[in-house]
């Protein structure tokens, strides 16, 4: 038996080799420089009415980068630089999603928004439903009681049920 070698896993850091670093030495380690959603989505704000800004993040856009991945690129790298918590991060989202959709609209380009399976691929229907609010608790309860009622329906093809079908013959 031959044993493969997998080069990447000796680049991976080691566990606890975090903890060995000066506390407070990396910026997320650190308070935050925005402490609210507000001030958060003003920093983006400004940052974003720059017209060269303006003019790549139409190139990003026009090239295929689908707006949604463009908003958590921005917003985790905020986090990474302590602009800001991830709450904060989840929190300004949409409306840098909307912003950014709406920038790429004003420009007249077709550009892929990310949450449709049609424009990324990655999410799975299911994803895209709850992400778009399709699926109400009702719903969702119903889902799962036929999904609990199909593998009770299953788990009764066994063993046990062979037994039960014979007793039926013999009653009969």
């Amino acid at each position: 038996m031959e044993i493969e070698s997998n080069p990447l896993q000796f680049s991976a850091p080691i566990p606890g080799q975090s903890l060995t670093t000066e506390p407070k030495n990396r910026p997320w380690e650190n308070p935050p420089k925005y402490n609210t959603d507000e001030e958060a989505l003003q920093f983006y704000l400004e940052q974003l009415e720059v017209p060269d800004r303006i003019e790549h993040l139409i190139q990003l856009l026009d090239a295929g980068l689908p707006v949604a991945d463009l908003v958590d690129t921005l917003t985790l790298s905020g986090v990474m630089e302590g602009l800001h918590t991830i709450d904060v991060a989840v929190i300004i989202s949409p409306a840098l999603y909307e912003l950014i959709s709406g920038i790429g609209e004003a420009a007249g380009i077709e550009f892929k928004n990310g949450i449709t399976e049609e424009d990324d691929g990655s999410m799975s229907s299911h994803m895209i439903d709850m992400a778009q609010g399709r699926y109400r608790a009702e719903e969702l309860a119903e889902q799962v009681e036929e999904t609990e009622l199909e593998n009770i329906q299953e788990a009764t093809v066994g063993l046990m049920s062979r037994f039960d079908d014979a007793t039926e013959e013999v009653e009969e």
